[in-house]
């Protein structure tokens, strides 16, 4: 579906705890865009912080984003819940250390593969990193295991190419890309003014709630804004 990306739990909490979440509400509505998540990310991000005074805050924010209608929750088919299965259980034994399979991605992630896949997304939007590099770099992924680690970590190079195959077209984003685009279209000065380290505050937020982003890449980013 043209312009309509699958969110992950990763993305929405990081905009929502950095206070750019409304942002967000006028992106979608400037591009015409649309954005999707899972049952599982609806758990995650709403329904369970809702019970925890530490984040009930932030979940409210998000169910907001759904009451409002920009944000949408889809359920998957019986089949496509299988075939979250399958991406999760293939992702869990695509590296081997000497205790076992490295368990690398949860539901969620795999849930917002499927639905991508199953509406025919343009793509998903994840700031968590394992998920996007197992599709895009493996073999960094494998070697970032294998640092974190310290040992040795072999990767199942047949099971990798299962994500490549599958998923290797969707565009994959984090909330930092929104970010500089909403700055792009002028709509974070809108919210936080026209001072020039505008850009720059909001990408370090989210760097420090969660996106996984380095100093130099917002540097790069503010660059090129």
């Amino acid at each position: 579906m043209k312009n309509v990306f699958v969110v992950d739990s990763s993305s929405l909490i990081s905009l929502s705890t950095s206070c750019l979440f409304d942002i967000m509400k006028e992106l979608c509505k400037e591009l015409k865009m649309r954005l999707v998540i899972s049952k599982a990310v609806l758990d995650e991000s709403v329904r369970n912080p809702l019970r925890i005074k530490r984040f009930e805050l932030n979940a409210l924010r998000i169910n907001k984003g759904i009451s409002d209608g920009w944000l949408e929750v889809k359920k998957l088919s019986k089949e496509k819940q299988r075939f979250a299965r399958e991406i999760m259980e293939t992702a869990n034994s695509c590296f081997l250390s000497k205790h076992g399979h490295l368990k690398i991605i949860q539901l969620g992630e795999s849930e917002i593969l499927a639905l991508a896949i199953s509406i025919n997304a343009k793509g998903i939007i994840i700031d968590e990193r394992t998920t996007r590099m197992i599709i895009e770099e493996p073999e960094k992924l494998r070697r970032l295991l294998q640092k974190r680690h310290g040992q040795r970590i072999i990767m199942n190079k047949e099971r990798v190419k299962f994500f490549k195959k599958n998923f290797g077209k969707l565009t994959i984003a984090r909330s930092s890309e929104l970010i500089a685009l909403a700055y792009e279209k002028g709509l974070l000065q809108k919210t936080l003014g026209e001072d020039k380290e505008v850009l720059k505050a909001a990408l370090y937020s989210l760097k420090y709630n969660g996106c996984s982003l380095s100093s130099e890449e917002i540097e790069r980013f503010a660059r090129n804004a």
